[in-house]
């Protein structure tokens, strides 16, 4: 089954040529990592074929990889592909991605587009029509201090972090932490007339324009799924392995009646809706490498609200076949490794909590 086939029995856009819709550019960055970032791509023209998409590869040290991308553009007029030679590690979490970004918003401005839809290379775009866009505009409008709606799929696990807090407008979820994020819909009139850029890490522009009294507002009717328990790169260096499931996508495709009941019964969460497919993984899911313990103290609070049974993540297995599931045992192909997840970070995070007095007096010596 190609990927095309896949999607047969998705949403089909439904944009026509409205011109009281705003023109919006899709933009996918990515760094390595090729089973996700084609998968990302794949994504974006199978559920929104008629839009524009602007492919940025920053400085994939795979030559494959680059060819790759380079023939989806040469196939696809659709679609824009810049290849960026250089990627800046000093930044051992995103090297250069905020000079990518900025390539993305100097095009999209250039060439008059309205909107910004951006996504990274480890997502996939689950869903996309023309009452999203509309509903976003809507959002705009009531938010006159929102420049960007955060459009992923969240876990449940958001609710237990304290990461978002309830808007006096309308109800929607918002931010709590964030003025800007790294991902999202963007308003270009507005990023232009607030002067936006984003800093050299995450957290300082976030904070900046928390600060500053703009909000990051959730979509009630989210379209972009992180991969969950993805495989990251720090300092130029691959973390884990990639899912290798044998699926035209890593998550399985929406069905009409899924994206109808995101628009009908908001908030969705990512464990109820985005599905591994052809592979497992534990779930409540988790988004980020496991640096730290933080998932733990998240299952030690789901407990406390809801009972011991939410104490253990259990396997996510909708998305196999019941041939598959018989293999389970003896394929390890789930995410996280069992053994990070439950010995290393754990214990790590012990280690930092026990050398933190030691490292502090060092310091202030």
């Amino acid at each position: 089954m190609d990927a095309q086939q896949a999607v047969s029995r998705l949403v089909k856009p439904d944009q026509p040529d409205d011109p009281r819709l705003p023109r919006v550019l899709h933009v996918l960055v990515g760094h390595g990592l090729p089973t996700y970032f084609l998968n990302a791509a794949r994504s974006i023209r199978a559920v929104a074929p008629e839009d524009p998409l602007l492919l940025i590869d920053n400085a994939s040290p795979s030559e494959d990889l680059r060819d790759r991308l380079r023939r989806i553009g040469e196939e696809d007029p659709m679609v824009e592909v810049i290849l960026r030679s250089t990627n800046d590690l000093t930044n051992r979490k995103v090297g250069s991605l905020y000079s990518a970004y900025e390539i993305a918003f100097e095009y999209a401005i250039e060439n008059r587009y309205d909107l910004l839809h951006l996504l990274q290379g480890d997502f996939q775009m689950m869903w996309w029509d023309a009452d999203l866009v509309r509903k976003s505009v809507e959002i705009f409008a009531s938010h006159p201090r929102c420049v960007n709606i955060f459009s992923q799929f969240v876990t449940r696990d958001s609710l237990l972090s304290g990461d978002l807090v309830t808007s006096a407008v309308d109800g929607l979820s918002k931010s709590a932490r964030y003025g800007l994020t790294d991902t999202g819909i963007y308003d270009l009139a507005r990023w232009r007339a607030f002067g936006m850029r984003f800093g050299p890490n995450e957290q300082r522009h976030a904070k900046q324009y928390l600060q500053e009294g703009l909000e990051v507002i959730c979509h009630p009717w989210p379209t972009d799924a992180p991969i969950p328990w993805p495989t990251v790169v720090r300092n130029g260096v691959q973390r884990g392995k990639e899912v290798s499931a044998n699926k035209p996508f890593l998550l399985k495709p929406l069905i009409a009646e899924q994206v109808a009941h995101i628009k009908a019964a908001p908030p969705t969460w990512l464990e109820d809706e985005c599905i591994p497919w052809g592979w497992a993984c534990v779930t409540p899911m988790w988004v980020t490498s496991i640096d730290s313990a933080m998932y733990w103290v998240l299952r030690y609070r789901d407990a406390r609200k809801n009972g011991l049974t939410r104490l253990l993540p259990r396997l996510e297995l909708r998305g196999l076949e019941p041939e598959e599931r018989r293999k389970l045992r003896y394929l390890y192909r789930y995410r996280p490794s069992l053994l990070r997840l439950f010995i290393v970070a754990p214990v790590l995070e012990m280690v930092h909590r026990l050398t933190r007095p030691i490292r502090a007096s060092s310091t202030q010596a």
